[in-house]
């Protein structure tokens, strides 16, 4: 069993693909038993996420900052919420409890999280694989640009691009499958 650190929208985005997308990454983590560590909220993609693991009967943990939980946002449902102080607290218990990490469509936090796990990657930090789900092309130009950073030097690629995409859940837990059993 691993620990995934998922990383998503708290909005559903504007094609019903994202969500159902995400609702098959959760129950086809619970299915192999994986757990499930995500940011704590019930809406948009994180609350697809973890819901579709919970009714595959997965473990799901909730890292979630006082401030949104405050806003009613976090997710009773998981069995574990964890309410902490800040986001940097959120992050770094997020961080720490992954053996990989799986990037979903969202926005500015979303990306924050994902070039964060990278550049502690990166520096040695962390040594954990990145998998990305690329619906619909949603990630492509981000993509293009990391590879045009990278070619340009200013990305060193060790650590950095052990990214894994996948357009589909399927392609990308067949990514995540692969990755598993090539280091054990």
């Amino acid at each position: 069993m691993a620990n995934f650190c998922v990383f998503g929208g708290a909005a559903k985005g504007t094609s019903d693909q994202f969500v159902a997308d995400a609702e098959t990454i959760g129950r086809m983590l619970a299915a192999r038993g994986h757990k499930l560590t995500y940011g704590g909220g019930r809406t948009g993609l994180m609350g697809a996420v973890s819901g579709g693991a919970l009714d595959a009967g997965g473990h799901v943990h909730g890292i979630i900052p006082h401030f949104l939980e405050s806003l009613e946002v976090g997710n009773h449902k998981v069995q574990e919420l964890e309410v902490v102080e800040n986001m940097h607290e959120r992050k770094a218990k997020m961080y720490g409890q992954a053996d990989g990490f799986i990037v979903l469509p969202g926005g500015l936090g979303t990306m924050d999280e994902w070039m964060e796990v990278m550049t502690w990657n990166q520096l040695g930090l962390l040594n954990a694989p990145v998998f990305v789900l690329n619906t619909d092309g949603y990630w492509q130009a981000l993509l293009d640009m990391l590879e045009h950073a990278n070619k340009t030097g200013f990305i060193h690629s060790k650590g950095v691009f052990e990214l894994y995409i996948g357009a589909t859940p399927d392609q990308l837990i067949d990514l995540i499958d692969g990755q598993k059993r090539a280091t054990g």
